[in-house]
C-alpha cells in the first residue's frame, strides 16, 4: 500500500477579530495622541500670550526710563491699557482680545482715546501708539487688583503706568472708561489672568508689580 506523504498547508492570515482589534488599538492610540496635541498646543498658544503681555510691559518700561520721546517731547510716560471688555467693535478702545500701548501726553496717569479711528501718533485725547491684538482662541478673562478674591467687572480698566525716570509702575483703576479720574486706592500689584475658549482649564497669569517686578506662572 502506498502511503500518502502529502501534507495540506494552511498558509498564515489575520482572522477578522484579529483585525478589529489592531484596528481598535490604533484608533484609541491615535485619539489619545490627537487631544494630548490639542492640549500642548493650547498651552503654548497661552505661554506665548503671556510672554508677548510681560515684554510688552517691559517695553512700555524701557520707553520711559529709555530715550523714547513723542512730537519731540522726552518726558511723557507711557503705558499698557488692559479690560476684560468683550466688546470689539471699538478697536482703538481695548477689549479682552487687545490691549493698548500709549503715551500719557496730558498727562494724568490713564489711557485717553476720543477718536476711535486713529492710532499711531499720540496727542490730547488720543494717545494711542499701538494696538496689540491676540489672533488666537486665547483672551484675557479676569484682572484682579492686589488679592482681591472677585475680579474687576467687564466694564473696568487697569492701566499700567510708567513714568519718566522711574522703573515703577503706577496702576490706574478705573471702574468704567468713561471715569475721569483714577481710583484712589493703592495697589500693590495686579493679576492678569488669560484663558483659552477651547480649553478653559489651561490658563496663564501675569502679575505685575508696582516694585517693577513681572512675573509669569
Amino acid at each position: 500500500m502506498f502511503k500518502n506523504f502529502y501534507k495540506i498547508k494552511y498558509n498564515s492570515g489575520v482572522t477578522l477579530v484579529e483585525l478589529v482589534v489592531v484596528i481598535t488599538i490604533f484608533m484609541i492610540i491615535s485619539g489619545i495622541a490627537i487631544f494630548n496635541y490639542g492640549n500642548l498646543n493650547s498651552s503654548m498658544s497661552l505661554q506665548n500670550l503671556a510672554d508677548d503681555i510681560a515684554l510688552s510691559v517691559r517695553r512700555t518700561q524701557g520707553y520711559a526710563i529709555g530715550v523714547r520721546g513723542s512730537s519731540g517731547i522726552f518726558g511723557d510716560g507711557y503705558g499698557i491699557h488692559f479690560t476684560t471688555n468683550p466688546d470689539i467693535s471699538q478697536l482703538y478702545k481695548g477689549s479682552n482680545k487687545s490691549f493698548v500701548l500709549f503715551a500719557d501726553i496730558t498727562p494724568n496717569n490713564k489711557y485717553d482715546y476720543f477718536d476711535y479711528d486713529k492710532c499711531g501718533s499720540p496727542r490730547i485725547n488720543n494717545e494711542c501708539i499701538e494696538v496689540l491684538n491676540i489672533t488666537s482662541t486665547d483672551k484675557i478673562t479676569e484682572i484682579f487688583l492686589d488679592n482681591d478674591a472677585v475680579a474687576i467687572s467687564p466694564t473696568s480698566t487697569v492701566d499700567v503706568l510708567f513714568n519718566r525716570p522711574n522703573p515703577e509702575p503706577v496702576f490706574c483703576y478705573r471702574n468704567n472708561p468713561s471715569d475721569i479720574p483714577c481710583d484712589v486706592r493703592v495697589i500693590s500689584f495686579i493679576k492678569i489672568k488669560i484663558s483659552s475658549t477651547r480649553d478653559t482649564q489651561t490658563s496663564r497669569t501675569i502679575t505685575i508689580s508696582n516694585n517693577g517686578q513681572i512675573s509669569v506662572f
